[in-house]
């Protein structure tokens, strides 16, 4: 069998797969293969931007800095820079994701100046592991596959979109909850000419930005709109103490937070006035008739937008010792970072990112997946001992 070509193979370059590198990096592991279909922070700069975080500045700033790595780019980084330009904001506030997706580029860029890392602008189009090695084929290449020890997924997620409301409106036009997120062309998603009624399903933190940005470019005269959020539960928040933060990875915060409680909480019928005393957007409880009022109340809609939760992107076409495995087969640790497949660990398999988060729990208990940059990285010094040591040990 012939060699390795790289210590590690990651596939991703979203905040999960800068997680990833600058881990192993940190961990003293070089030759890194790094692929992508386009580099450049994966969703949150393609999507996301327009948004506000659900982060603390100075939590985006104690991750990097606590990696020597990404220290060792900020120090190399002209200024001004990203770091400078996030640590201009209130350290106690969010920010815009723009500024944190500037961020993820520049310590992208200084990673794939890294002597130890190799830039694959490329599709994968399979893994195969044998024996103890992964070989990954690309989509536009036909030279030999690309080789490994380990190979992390950090494939990222997307936003669910079932279709149960097609027995109460099946003529519903179903808006993608990513685009909602982009205020600046979310107009273009409705008619100019008459009134759209947009049922929004969830109230958690993509929800809440979805109904806000509808009903401010309804406030602006952009589209006549009306908004039905369709929820089970009240809105929760952050709650933020001495132990850490509760409702941490659930929870609001910051100028969504704010906001909601402006134009969310406590308002009459739960309905809320826009700018000229018209109801704009409607609160409706389905956690005890949600038949009953799915069948009367989707009736009026003309869009609908799904906002409860997301699923991971597709895995590209995995072999273990000659047999094809279906990603539903396959059991995430999120405590390891590590694969198995009937109970038996996968070898060299790992996964980080929003597809591949750690389990935690928040000073009362509560189990949440830990989702976010800083948590990607933090999930990243946890393992990534463990990774090294595995990669060490699988290349003699």
């Amino acid at each position: 069998m012939l060699p390795a070509t790289h210590k590690a193979i990651v596939i991703g370059a979203g905040p999960g797969g800068l997680a990833a590198v600058k881990s192993l990096l940190d961990s003293g592991v070089n030759k890194i293969c790094w692929i992508d279909r386009k580099f450049g922070g994966g969703r949150l700069n393609e999507l996301y931007r327009e948004i506000s975080s659900n982060t603390k500045v100075k939590i985006y700033l104690d991750a990097v800095t606590s990696s020597p790595t990404c220290q060792r780019i900020i120090e190399n980084t002209p200024k001004p820079n990203a770091i400078t330009a996030l640590e201009r904001y209130d350290r106690e506030a969010t920010c815009q994701l723009s500024v944190a997706g500037d961020m993820v580029k520049m310590l992208e860029k200084g990673l794939l100046r890294h002597k130890g890392v190799e830039k694959v602008v490329d599709y994968v189009k399979e893994a195969r592991l044998e024996g103890s090695t992964w070989k990954v084929g690309l989509f536009n290449s036909s030279s030999s596959p690309i080789s490994a020890s380990r190979l992390f997924l950090c494939t990222g997620s997307h936003p669910i979109i079932p279709s149960f409301h097609k027995p109460y409106n099946a003529d519903l036009e179903v808006l993608d909850l990513d685009k909602c997120m982009v205020k600046s062309s979310l107009p273009s998603l409705f008619p100019q000419d008459r009134k759209s009624v947009v049922g929004v399903i969830g109230n958690s933190h993509s929800g809440v930005l979805a109904v806000r940005n509808l009903f401010e470019i309804h406030n602006e005269g952009k589209r006549d709109l009306k908004i039905m959020n369709f929820r089970r539960s009240d809105i929760q928040y952050a709650i933020y103490r001495e132990d850490g933060i509760v409702n941490d990875n659930t929870g609001l915060k910051g100028d969504t937070a704010d906001w909601s409680k402006i134009y969310m909480e406590d308002q009459p019928n739960g309905q809320t006035k826009g700018d000229k005393g018209e109801t704009v957007i409607e609160q409706i409880d389905i956690s005890k008739n949600e038949k009953e009022i799915y069948g009367k109340r989707l009736k009026e809609c003309t869009h609908l937008i799904y906002a409860i939760g997301y699923q991971p992107n597709p895995y590209p076409t995995l072999f273990v010792d000659g047999k094809e495995i279906k990603q539903d087969d396959l059991e995430f640790d999120q405590d390891t970072s590590e694969f198995s497949l009937n109970g038996q660990k996968v070898r060299g398999l790992y996964g980080l990112g929003i597809a591949h988060p750690e389990k935690t729990e928040d000073p009362e208990g509560k189990v949440e997946s830990a989702v976010g940059l800083a948590k990607f990285f933090a999930f990243g010094d946890k393992n990534k001992d463990r990774w090294a040591k595995d990669v060490q040990h699988r290349s003699r």
